[in-house]
């Protein structure tokens, strides 16, 4: 049985401010982050939203949790969705990751859904964040028998599993995308 998902990615957060990495970091979202989830909650609304599933980083779960609070529905915490890690890299900018690792991180970077590869860094890889997305979705059966199910996760994360599956990996912060898997 076909479920229908919406796929939301965590608002805002001061590191989002800042552009830094925040890979597996747990960080809060910030004020502007909590108000993005209040307007970000009514428009899902109208989507039948039955129960969410969350990223168990904070500003996945922070983003979760209020719009749970605007839909009436229950969050329930997954790691499988938190985003790839991206090891050493984590708490710098793009322009000091070039800096300490040179040139060569930017095919990492570049290759944003199809091959990329952070375990030179003590990260992860596309096939480890794959997989565990992909063991989420065929446990969600047995999690919630729901018919629509919102995922909150994020950029890389969310991204990689809709190129996976034929979408286009666009999701952006504020927006959500409806899949049916």
């Amino acid at each position: 049985m076909k479920k229908t998902f919406v796929l939301v990615r965590h608002l805002t957060t001061s590191w989002n401010r800042r552009k830094l990495i925040q890979g597996q970091t747990d960080i809060e979202l910030d004020e502007g982050g909590k108000q993005e989830a209040r307007t970000l909650a009514k428009k899902l609304q109208p989507l039948g939203i039955g129960c969410i599933v969350s990223s168990d980083l904070k500003r996945a779960s922070q983003t979760a949790n209020i719009i749970a609070e605007t839909l009436h529905v229950p969050v329930v915490l997954d790691k499988r969705l938190r985003e790839c890690a991206f090891g050493t890299v984590e708490g710098l900018t793009r322009k000091q990751a070039v800096e300490q690792y040179g040139d060569k991180i930017l095919g990492a970077w570049n290759e944003q859904y199809d091959s990329y590869d952070f375990c030179e860094y003590g990260g992860e890889n596309r096939k480890q964040v794959l997989e565990r997305h992909l063991s989420f979705l065929n446990d969600v059966p047995s999690m919630s028998s729901e018919k629509t199910v919102l995922l909150v996760g994020h950029g890389r994360g969310l991204n990689t599993l809709l190129a996976s599956l034929g979408h286009p990996p666009t999701i952006k912060r504020s927006e959500y995308c409806i899949i049916e898997h």
